[in-house]
């Protein structure tokens, strides 16, 4: 039985062409023991509101680590500071970075000029680290609640309506 290839998109396509060259310049690149992988989507990326990649980092035993996100459809990169995959590789898995400062350091430089060769803005943060209630002021009582956003709520409604009908979920749409 063969099978079909996905029809991609011109966001998925894009996106698969970044992962390809990325994964090609790493091939033969080793951060520590680590290999260095980025996902890329199988399919649409519903005009790339589903277009975020995964960078990781993945040792021959044991779990990866995310170390960076690009999103080729808003045209940015964030890769993870070694401060915070440190912290991460403590907080998950109880052991230090088999790899150093440097190492990681050199695996940005060159993920940067990949990267910035597409034309994404690549920022280097400590991802994940949102401020404690004791670094920020306490929310007010008085304090109106946050708008809800609809936009996940539908996305999850149209996934379920093309999975169970095929394309069932089309009258969503007009």
């Amino acid at each position: 039985m063969t099978m079909k290839p996905a029809v991609l998109t011109q966001y998925s396509s894009h996106a698969n062409t970044i992962a390809d060259t990325f994964r090609a310049a790493f091939a033969k690149t080793k951060v520590g023991d680590h290999t260095v992988e980025m996902t890329a989507p199988e399919g649409s990326t519903g005009g790339g509101l589903l277009a975020l990649q995964h960078i990781t980092l993945k040792p021959e035993s044991g779990m990866a680590l995310v170390v960076g996100t690009v999103n080729a459809g808003e045209k940015r990169v964030e890769l993870r500071s070694y401060a915070h995959v440190a912290k991460v590789s403590m907080d998950r898995f109880k052991r230090p970075l088999t790899f150093d400062e440097p190492s990681y350091g050199a695996y940005v430089d060159k993920a940067t000029t990949i990267l910035s060769a597409f034309g994404l803005d690549v920022v280097v943060s400590d991802a994940g680290s949102a401020p404690t209630l004791d670094e920020e002021e306490a929310p007010l009582a008085s304090s109106p609640p946050p708008k809800r956003s609809w936009l996940p709520i539908a996305l999850f409604v149209i996934a379920v309506g093309l999975a169970i009908g095929g394309g069932g979920a089309w009258w969503l749409l007009r």
